[in-house]
């Protein structure tokens, strides 16, 4: 299992947050990948929603909260909640905690970016992945 730290600098808007979920949602669904976006609340699986039908008027990510839209589901879907048995590709967890059963997908990913506290989450999920075992990497981005 492959897991990614993408670390937004400590000044970055709020909104850099959801545009990289956007972005990288955007770069799996070319390479023909199966996203599940983790929120935190069921306000941010929301926002996400709206932002992703929003990011770029060129482009379309087909994408729904889970538990709406059409069944089989789009490749990019978006919860509040513990992630449905049958997703195992990517999971991009936003999550104040550990997403439940991350150890099945082929890649996590974690979006680091906010305040000091939600930066202290995320190296407290650096550290819970490297207890057990997982190896992790982290990329800087831009603002």
């Amino acid at each position: 299992m492959e897991i990614t730290f993408y670390v937004l600098p400590p000044d970055a808007p709020l909104s850099a947050r959801a545009t990289t979920v956007c972005r990288l949602a955007e770069k799996a669904l070319k390479q023909k990948r199966q996203v599940l976006i983790v929120a935190d609340s069921k306000a941010e699986a929301e926002a996400l929603d709206e932002a992703l039908w929003t990011f770029k008027a060129e482009s379309f990510i087909p994408h729904h909260l889970v538990g709406d839209g059409p069944t089989p589901p789009p490749p990019v879907r978006v919860t509040w909640q513990a992630p449905p048995a049958e997703c195992r590709d990517i999971l991009v967890n936003l999550g104040a905690d550990l997403a439940q059963g991350f150890e099945r997908f082929n890649r996590v990913i974690e979006i680091v970016a906010g305040t000091n506290s939600e930066r202290e989450q995320a190296r407290e999920h650096w550290k819970a992945y490297k207890r057990q075992g997982y190896g992790v990497d982290a990329h800087e981005l831009p603002a």
